[in-house]
């Protein structure tokens, strides 16, 4: 499924247990990043906490694949929803979550971050056809998006 800036947003605020993993990218790196922060933090409140959040890049993925199931199925030592965060994905990993995405071991969420993918992209198509995932675009701000921005900014501030 393909999400909005406004679908994102109101998924942090109410998480629906049958998506299990997220993939954001685009050209826009910070708002990749940040997206992807905001995301964590909602699904296990803090990005830093060991016990429900553990980071992993491409390489360690490719160099063992059964390592994303096993993490994706540990349960926290302390309670809440476990977040695997993965940081420089690409068209790699696409035979790493396509059977991932059918049959998703336990119940922690899959935060994927990628650069720019193109339409074409094997990664994005498979997140964009599944029923337990989304992707999210990130594209430099244009006026729409930093109105959009000021006025989250100023109702998170209580002045509007």
């Amino acid at each position: 499924m393909k999400y909005s800036n406004s679908q994102l947003t109101r998924f942090q605020k109410s998480q629906d247990p049958a998506i299990r993993a997220a993939l954001i990218y685009g050209p826009d790196e910070g708002l990749v990043r940040e997206r992807a922060k905001t995301l964590v933090t909602a699904i296990a409140e803090d990005p830093r906490d060991p016990f429900r959040v553990v980071e992993m890049d491409m390489a360690t993925i490719l160099d063992d694949p059964a390592r994303l199931a096993d993490e994706a199925a540990a349960i926290s030592m302390m309670g809440g929803r476990r977040v695997v965060r993965i940081t420089g994905a690409g068209d790699r990993l696409t035979k790493n979550f396509a059977t991932f995405l059918d049959d998703l071991p336990g119940d922690g969420f899959i935060v994927v971050s990628a650069g720019e993918l193109a339409a074409k992209s094997s990664l994005r198509k498979l997140f964009e056809a599944s029923d337990t995932a989304f992707t999210v675009a990130c594209f430099s701000d244009n006026a729409e998006t930093r109105d959009a921005l000021i006025d989250s900014i100023l109702i998170q501030a209580g002045h509007q």
